[in-house]
């Protein structure tokens, strides 16, 4: 910015807007440039909705765990001591290649201790812990030996 004091006292200033300029610049530029990172779209293409509300596929090699509000603990139909949990799932499960559980638990059940058992689940090497839901007026079932629950209530038999 320069000045100049003129001989009567008058005083005048020149404002230089050059270095104005070279920063709005430098910002159109910068704009122009994230704009159309900004604007870019990834396509998703979500698989339709079935028609049918089918029940899941229930077969021999899928293990349910479930845990009642009166802290049993049930491997598919066998029930089986809490202390006992961590070593069957190793036994179970050391020569799958798909490491799911399904976890069916009693919504009455502890919290704190529902929480154990599912910690107990992943101390024992499992990657998929897939959890069992109820649908509304639904009631918690704890597996009987012929059949097995699925989680929308049908019996479906288990083996031979």
């Amino acid at each position: 910015m320069s000045m100049q004091v003129g001989g009567k006292g008058t005083v005048t200033s020149d404002l230089n807007v050059t270095p104005l300029i070279d920063i709005l610049l430098v910002l159109l530029i910068i704009f122009m440039v994230i704009t159309p990172v900004l604007l870019m779209q990834h396509r998703i293409d979500v698989p339709k909705k079935a028609e049918i509300d089918l029940p899941p596929d229930v077969t021999q090699d899928q293990v349910v765990l479930t845990f009642t509000k009166d802290e049993s603990v049930y491997l598919n139909q066998n029930k089986i001591d809490l202390k006992d949990l961590k070593i069957k799932l190793i036994d179970i499960f050391k020569n799958r290649r798909d490491k799911t559980i399904f976890l069916n638990i009693d919504p009455d059940a502890n919290y704190g201790k529902s929480v154990r058992v599912i910690d107990t689940v992943r101390v024992s090497g499992l990657e998929k812990l897939a959890v069992i839901t109820l649908k509304k007026g639904e009631k918690f079932q704890i597996p009987s030996a012929p059949t097995t629950t699925t989680a929308t209530g049908i019996n479906v038999p288990v083996g031979p």
